[in-house]
């Protein structure tokens, strides 16, 4: 995994996980070829992915449609890029 998005969303982690899988069945399995999401509690999350292209996924999360479906759910994160220490 190489992308955490770590955050909070107002109307639930499984409306997020509905909606991230919406998004890999519209074609970000293009470019995500795994991910994972974890409740930490509180409404707050943290989503892992395995990006193969950060441009198009860098994309794809900047889209009208996407910055509008995080604000009305009240989506807030911030996106850290890792790599895996030997």
């Amino acid at each position: 995994m190489n992308m955490c998005l770590h955050g909070t969303i107002a109307t639930g982690v499984e409306t997020l996980r509905a909606r991230v899988q919406h998004n890999m069945d519209r074609g970000a399995n293009e470019f995500c070829s795994e991910w994972t999401l974890a409740d930490t509690g509180n409404n707050g999350f943290v989503w892992l992915g395995n990006i193969t292209d950060m441009d198009s996924m860098g994309a794809f999360l900047s889209t009208d449609e996407e910055m509008k479906w995080d604000n009305d759910n009240g989506c807030v994160y911030k996106t850290y890029i890792m790599s895996e220490a030997s």
